[in-house]
């Protein structure tokens, strides 16, 4: 019924997007009038990829030199997290779905056959010199695209310029959003004077019901990370005085200890709650998912986990401390170092492609607790590496970033850090 309404609204306003195209060329040599959508459907890129963009545009890294830039978005049909759009809409303008999807099609399929140009679409090009790439290079599709380092935000997932650890928050509550917050908390007997850390699972539930049709198995052989690997890290942090809530472990029971909460099982659970809290976190742990990326665009700091494929791993921004699965070839029966894993062109390995050769071996439950206990310690200024410790980070960070010197993965500065007894236990990576 939704596609129905959606195909007629779409005709019945084909003739103003109409106008609206031609008017948006007629001003491009003063005014660029740019759109694209927004990746609503999923959480992840719904709020990182946006907020890496409102922060490139903070950073003055999109202009037009002589040109005025003015940028218009829209969700796509399948919105993941109605409380994140509407805090989106506060700060960025968005039209609906139905007229600017018709806007796009007169533009590519219509008017392009007619004089050809790409000045309008957001998300391609930062500038005149990313502009004049695009224009000369034929994309097949986005993923084409990706390939050739062609995209940036809100399409790319990638921070290249490190532009979040540079610029303030993007996203706010408003006052009766923050009293609606703190009265949930208070409801559900959550001590307000306690720190609270974020233990925040994959699950593919959400996929599963959104999208029942797709075969999403091959999370389950990469993304996934079970919640055994981190009982003890969980304990740990309750001993240090934390509350500790665990997000995406729906079938765990924690009991009625009101300091160790199944967010995922509870009556806290709401698309308002998912933002709210996860913003409200001192610190999280993630087994690198979507909703790690709130916490991020609140900037806090957080422990990604179990990574899957490596070349996912993020290494633009200071609040971010790195472990990922490790390669295991049961040809050589040993773990591949990380110049193996990009010379056999490894590092985008999904799914289920090289099951009788390629094993992943998550990280352990001891590496994970002591990466926990390291951002702790950081935040109290009490971490300190020695010498040894330095040159293991400083050379792993070499040595990936030249790996994916010509790739779209490649950042301005390596500014995450690794967990380091993790580091110790697979200094094979470095060979």
């Amino acid at each position: 019924m939704k596609k129905i309404s959606t195909l007629i609204l779409g005709i019945l306003f084909f003739p103003l997007a109409l106008v609206f195209v031609i008017f948006a060329r007629l001003i491009s040599p003063i005014i660029v009038i740019r759109w694209h959508a927004i990746i609503s459907s999923r959480i992840g890129h719904f709020a990182e990829n946006l907020n890496i963009y409102l922060s490139e545009k903070k950073n003055n890294l999109h202009k037009l030199k002589g040109k005025i830039i003015f940028d218009l978005f829209y969700f796509g049909p399948a919105i993941s997290n109605f409380q994140l759009a509407k805090m989106w809409k506060r700060q960025i303008i968005i039209l609906p779905y139905f007229f600017m999807h018709v806007v796009s099609f007169i533009n590519e399929k219509i008017i392009n056959k007619i004089y050809k140009t790409s000045i309008h679409d957001i998300g391609y090009y930062r500038n005149e010199i990313d502009l004049n790439k695009h224009k000369k290079i034929e994309l097949n599709n986005l993923a084409h695209a990706i390939n050739l380092d062609m995209v940036c935000p809100p399409l790319s997932p990638v921070d290249k310029f490190n532009s979040q650890d540079k610029s303030n928050l993007n996203i706010f509550f408003t006052k009766t959003e923050i009293e609606r917050g703190e009265k949930i908390l208070n409801d559900f007997g959550i001590d307000s004077k306690k720190k609270m850390i974020g233990i925040i699972l994959r699950n593919d539930e959400y996929l599963k019901n959104k999208y029942p049709k797709n075969d999403w198995s091959h999370h389950e052989v990469i993304r996934n990370s079970p919640y055994k690997y981190y009982k003890d890290c969980a304990k740990k942090l309750l001993d240090l005085g934390y509350v500790v809530i665990v997000f995406g472990a729906p079938n765990e029971n924690f009991g009625h200890d009101k300091s160790y909460i199944n967010y995922s099982a509870s009556k806290l659970k709401s698309d308002f709650m998912d933002i709210y809290l996860t913003s409200k976190l001192y610190f999280a742990i993630s087994s690198a998912n979507g909703l790690d990326a709130i916490p991020i665009i609140f900037k806090k700091p957080i422990v990604e986990i179990a990574v899957a494929p490596v070349d996912l791993i993020r290494t633009y921004s200071s609040k971010i401390k790195i472990l990922f699965k490790n390669y295991y070839s049961k040809t050589l029966q040993r773990k591949l170092t990380l110049r193996e894993i990009y010379n056999l062109n490894l590092q985008n390995l999904q799914g289920n492609e090289l099951s009788d050769e390629i094993k992943f071996i998550h990280p352990t439950s001891e590496e994970i607790t002591s990466a926990a206990l390291e951002l702790h310690n950081e935040l109290l200024n009490k971490l300190k590496y020695s010498n040894e410790e330095k040159i293991l980070i400083k050379n792993f960070k070499n040595l990936q970033q030249d790996l994916v010197r010509n790739t779209f993965r490649r950042v301005e500065n390596f500014s995450s850090s690794i967990g380091i007894l993790f580091l110790k236990n697979n200094k094979n990576l470095l060979d």
